[in-house]
């Protein structure tokens, strides 16, 4: 399912929701209290062993915003516990700051009538008076809440804050369709090198633009805060140009992600791309702090890959991940790994020779094609003679 989450906010201070939210924070702080002291990970067992306590001491509390409260509370643990793992915290536990409550579809009343959204929600049992939210929601939400009513989509569970309330809306995938050929594209520093089956044609993408606007804002963030002996004005001053640089470097990606994606719906092909997880263990091995420095912190490759498997998901593009091994060494038409490897260029003792990045978009091609099983009768890829071709992303 694709999920649609969306923020209706910000309503009015309402007294009913303050209280709930007070109540919300009260327990959240004890699932989090007991969770830690007892080294408790699963939600159901952190339910189990509260509720009783919680519910003596919220009578008047609807049991489903108790056990919401708690999962949510739940929630918190497990992300604090997962930044203590990556060594992304030195606190000895979360702070609540923003208290929030899931709400349990079967007893949230949800209305949709064209122009308005009203969510109504008891916060006892037989609630006389229960919170009634009214919502405009804007046009582009208005046209997921009309499939949602026409019965194309499913609501997801809300979640309620003391100013907010999240409705999120699954779509089924899209069926992808059937490739009539592939796109293999190799994922390099500086750019990004694909080659089309069908067509034989070979295009390079420049990527530098990633590369330089973060490098730009880490020199502005370490000239702005040089002499400063402030921590929160350092802080600030980072936190600012990390927000621009990963704003700047998200378009770009996004950008990018969408003309492959329009690329390989015109000519009904599968991407192919290098499944590069666990990237990061391999370079912190026998590479130099600045070639880390450059290929964890600027080049960012992992984000462009999880935003093109999303937007293929979206469009119902196939999208296919293959071993990079040996893609840029071995030789695309013999498949041996190439014994001389002079700079960028793959010379084979078979007499081809060509751009290694060519190369290895040639065998993510091929890769590709046999994961697919072969796209004609006979079972065998269509293969072009490779020849260099500019990409409009226009």
């Amino acid at each position: 399912m694709i999920p649609y989450p969306e923020t209706l906010n910000k309503y009015e201070e309402h007294p009913k929701i303050h209280a709930l939210m007070e109540a919300c924070a009260d327990i959240q702080r004890q699932t989090v209290d007991y969770a830690l002291e007892n080294g408790k990970t699963a939600t159901f067992t952190i339910i189990k062993a509260l509720y009783p306590s919680l519910r003596a001491q919220h009578p008047d509390l609807h049991a489903n915003l108790i056990y919401g409260a708690i999962r949510s509370g739940a929630r918190i643990v497990h992300g604090f516990r997962n930044r203590q793992r990556k060594g992304k915290t030195q606190a000895d536990r979360p702070e609540i700051r923003r208290p929030s409550v899931y709400l349990v579809r079967h007893v949230v009343k949800i209305e949709w009538d064209g122009e308005t959204l009203t969510v109504t929600i008891p916060v006892s049992p037989r609630d006389p008076e229960p919170i009634v939210l009214t919502f405009r929601p804007h046009h582009k939400y208005r046209q997921l809440l009309d499939e949602w009513k026409a019965g194309r989509a499913k609501m997801g569970e809300p979640t309620l804050t003391a100013h907010s309330l999240s409705i999120p809306l699954k779509f089924p995938d899209p069926i992808p369709y059937r490739p009539e050929g592939v796109i293999g594209i190799d994922s390099n520093e500086g750019n990004l090198t694909a080659f089309v089956t069908s067509t034989g044609e070979i295009r390079e993408i420049d990527t530098g633009y990633v590369g330089k606007v973060n490098r730009d804002h880490l020199r502005r963030e370490i000239r702005g805060t040089r002499g400063k002996h402030n921590p929160k004005a350092k802080k600030k001053i980072a936190s600012k140009h990390r927000r621009i640089r990963q704003e700047k470097t998200e378009n770009f990606w996004h950008h990018l992600a969408l003309a492959l994606i329009a690329w390989a719906l015109g000519m009904k092909a599968a991407l192919v791309l290098e499944d590069l997880k666990g990237m990061k263990e391999r370079i912190g091995k026998g590479k130099s702090r600045r070639m880390r420095q450059r290929l964890l912190n600027f080049w960012s490759i992992m984000k462009f890959h999880r935003i093109l498997e999303h937007k293929a998901r979206f469009y119902g593009v196939p999208l296919i991940f293959v071993d990079p091994q040996n893609t840029s060494r071995a030789c695309p038409v013999c498949g041996r790994v190439g014994e001389r490897l002079r700079g960028h260029v793959l010379a084979c003792p078979c007499g081809v020779r060509m751009g290694r990045h060519a190369a290895a978009a040639v065998n993510i091609a091929r890769r590709g094609m046999e994961f697919l099983g072969g796209l004609d009768p006979r079972g065998r890829g269509r293969w072009a003679t490779p020849v260099a071709g500019p990409l409009a992303l226009g």
